[in-house]
């Protein structure tokens, strides 16, 4: 089947980070479906995932759903550009849908702050979710100590590389800052770009850097004290750090140059990972899902792809460090007239582990955050695959994207400024300080979404 959009590939095509892949709609007055079932509103990449859904999802649901007291789902498919503004405007009226799909915590929040969702705290131990689910993904879904979502995907970031293009030049996935500084020196030296990267498709790719840069040097610990409002974004491990990526930018490291990396393409870039052009990428896990028809037969050529931990760029921060990125969540609607119905599908679709580790092997749809096991895994799945999501089920080393975590506002400050970093228009320092300025401003007003302890699972 082929691969469902990525983030950044959904977030591209509907131009706003406040869409979602899917919406649950309605059982009850504002549905039109007299109250007799649970709707479903659901928008995909493919026709194919969009059969996979209705087949092992809502059809397998209902074949489940039996009594006269248990109301079976239905679902109507949307067009991704317009659903989330469809299902915004029906929750704003009162006539909504009865879960609420959205990109995450930070835009959960926003209906949590409307009133809109109801707690589901009465539903943890009845639907076992203290034991399916992994610790933090609940401790995400809450806000002022209530849950209101459960997390719905998962993802992290990784180096990817190309294993031929590594041995051939006596090189290893860098696990120090060390390591990963002298192969760049001895690639760029070898005409060989060192590290794949670019924005010209996706502007807001330049965060990615910083979120690993940020996890691999100042470290989980430090990024917790300071989204909790307990350290500075002044503090000069984030500076240092900024600086750190910036030097990196300098010495032409990343995308070739500063300048080509404004202009390189991520089909290019896949293609420099295949040839031995680029010896290694920092993306995450939505990688699986892009990379896969630039290797080997679909591409004419016997090249293959692994991936390995992120790199300790500082002393006190082990390496292997997995930012977590929460792409997809669900709420319940507080005007839901059936809420027990609802639940019981919101269960049905997010937390069973065989479920949704079959439909990640199927469709490369990311799993939800549930605790997994080797016997969970089908057969079928990409080997590479399953190691990253048994490591991230582990949760041992739990880092933050900075578009999970970070306040909105905040967030689109990270990656639009940082461009001035690159270009030398803005000092590190100066970044950061106008980081701080803007997040404690929304920190106390209460924008900043759930931030779960590190090490919590």
């Amino acid at each position: 089947m082929p691969a469902p959009l990525s983030r950044r590939r959904f977030l591209q095509l509907t131009g706003t980070a406040a869409l979602s892949a899917t919406a649950l709609s309605a059982c009850g007055s504002g549905s039109g479906s007299a109250g007799n079932q649970v709707t479903y509103w659901g928008a995909f990449a493919s026709t194919d995932i969009q059969k996979y859904f209705q087949q092992h999802f809502v059809d397998a649901y209902n074949k489940t759903a039996t009594g006269a007291k248990t109301l079976k789902a239905q679902m109507t498919v949307k067009q991704i550009d317009t659903i989330d503004r469809l299902t915004q405007t029906a929750v704003a009226s009162g006539r909504g849908p009865d879960l609420i799909t959205t990109t995450g915590p930070a835009q959960t929040l926003n209906y949590a702050d409307n009133h809109r969702l109801l707690a589901l705290d009465p539903y943890v131990e009845k639907s076992g979710w203290q034991d399916s689910f992994l610790p933090w993904a609940l401790d995400a879904g809450r806000v002022d100590g209530k849950l209101y979502s459960l997390p719905s995907s998962f993802e992290t970031m990784a180096v990817f590389y190309n294993p031929a293009t590594l041995t051939r030049h006596g090189w290893q996935p860098p696990t120090t800052r060390a390591e990963f500084e002298d192969l760049c020196k001895d690639a760029k030296d070898k005409g060989i770009m060192p590290v794949g990267a670019g924005n010209a498709e996706w502007k807001a790719a330049t965060e990615w850097h910083v979120t690993w840069v940020w996890n691999a040097f100042a470290g989980p610990e430090a990024l917790y004290e300071a989204l909790t409002g307990k350290r500075r974004w002044t503090d000069p491990v984030f500076v240092d750090a900024i600086a750190a990526l910036k030097g990196w930018f300098d010495k032409g490291w990343f995308g070739g140059s500063t300048d080509r990396y404004f202009t390189n393409k991520f089909t290019d870039l896949y293609g420099d990972l295949a040839s031995g052009k680029a010896a290694l990428m920092f993306s995450g896990s939505w990688t699986f899902s892009e990379i896969g028809p630039y290797f080997g037969k679909a591409a004419g050529n016997d090249a293959t792809w692994d991936w390995a931990p992120l790199p300790s760029l500082n002393t006190g921060v082990p390496a292997g460090v997995q930012p977590l990125s929460i792409g997809i969540a669900n709420s319940v609607n507080k005007d839901c007239t059936h809420p027990e119905q609802a639940v019981a599908v919101l269960d049905y679709f997010v937390s069973d582990p065989a479920r949704q580790l079959e439909y990640l092997a199927a469709t490369g749809v990311a799993p939800s955050p549930v605790k997994m096991t080797e016997k969970d895994f089908p057969k079928d799945i990409d080997p590479r695959v399953k190691r990253q999501y048994l490591q991230l089920g582990e949760g041992s080393n739990i880092g933050y994207t900075t578009w999970t975590f970070w306040p909105a506002k905040s967030d689109t400050y990270i990656y639009e400024q940082m461009e001035k970093v690159l270009t030398g228009g803005l000092s590190p320092k100066d970044y950061c300080a106008g980081l701080d300025k803007l997040f404690q401003q929304e920190l106390k007003a209460g924008a900043r979404p759930p931030v779960p302890a590190p090490k919590g699972a």
